[in-house]
């Protein structure tokens, strides 16, 4: 085990577990004022308990950035966007260190961690061009088992209470990390109220404005029409026939399934990256999919690869 120098600098993916608020202050208040007092733009996104209880124990809570705004971990995709264009600011404005921390949606939180595995295994390359420390924290008391798992599989190393690192010995890279299976959805198990083959993006917009009109919300109905759009235009052109649509509702909810027989996008990045930041200019459609309010899976299976999209009331 070691410490770290506080003047050192690069990039920094880290994880943290704690089981109490002193653990908590242990893992957070020294890497904070450490940063503020080398001049490093800081940023947090905690909720109002802990940024109080931060606010509470910072000599100059002043000098950080407390970000309120819920929809920063709306999606996996969101949260990635907005860090890049704050880190893009601040680089150029002359950061040459930038800090950040903050709390990832997970059921133990009274969140979803769906998709988030994938942010935390992106977050050790897609920030690359930024000199971005980052230090996750995991209450261990309320974080389910798989979260935990997650984080050690995610995090080239563990920092502990007292200041020391180790190597996280289960990382895994990008290339090889093995992101959780997708959570059932309970309309999988209904028959669906229609099932296309080889259908135009615009029919299968229509399908699911005549089968989701008054299940959902009408911005939600919205957002799902410019996703499954998306989905069926990147499977007629990138995937392999026959493409079929499978739509279900009931309870408030509608779920559409877009599956080819293709295997799907080899980049692990995809959906992830903000269309300005790819040099390629390709990836757009999964990117626009993954900003929108909606539950997304991309699963593969021996049969070809699915994009499933669901708006309503979670399952």
């Amino acid at each position: 085990m070691r410490t770290e120098s506080a003047g050192r600098r690069g990039r920094f993916h880290e994880v943290g577990f704690y089981r109490s608020d002193a653990e908590f202050g242990a893992l957070i208040v020294p890497f904070v004022e450490e940063g503020v007092a080398a001049g490093q733009p800081v940023i947090l996104g905690y909720d109002d308990r802990k940024a109080s209880l931060l606010r509470s124990w910072l000599y100059a809570p002043g000098a950080v950035t407390f970000i309120a705004d819920n929809n920063l971990y709306a999606t996996p995709a969101r949260a990635i966007a907005s860090y890049w264009e704050m880190f893009e600011e601040l680089t150029t404005a002359g950061a040459t260190q930038i800090r950040i921390a903050g709390d990832v949606p997970h059921e133990g939180n009274g969140g979803r961690f769906a998709g988030w595995d994938r942010y935390e295994s992106a977050a050790n390359t897609i920030w690359n061009k930024f000199p971005v420390w980052s230090r996750c924290l995991y209450d261990a008391t309320t974080a389910a088992p798989r979260v935990l798992d997650v984080a050690t599989r995610t995090h080239p190393r563990i920092v502990l209470p007292s200041g020391q690192y180790q190597p996280s010995r289960r990382y895994q890279d990008l290339a090889d990390f093995e992101p959780l299976p997708p959570d059932p959805d309970p309309l999988e198990r209904s028959a669906p109220a229609i099932e296309m083959t080889d259908p135009s993006a615009a029919q299968v917009r229509h399908a699911v404005t005549s089968i989701g009109g008054g299940q959902v919300p009408d911005t939600a109905l919205q957002d799902l029409m410019i996703g499954v759009g998306e989905a069926v235009s990147n499977a007629r052109q990138h995937g392999c026939p026959p493409v079929t649509a499978r739509i279900s509702a009931g309870s408030g909810r509608i779920l559409v399934d877009v599956h080819d027989t293709g295997p799907g996008p080899a980049d692990p990045l995809a959906g992830l990256v903000p269309l300005w930041a790819r040099s390629e200019r390709q990836g757009g459609g999964l990117w626009l999919i993954h900003m929108l309010d909606l539950d997304v899976a991309l699963i593969r299976s021996r049969d070809g690869f699915t994009v499933r999209l669901a708006a309503g009331h979670p399952a």
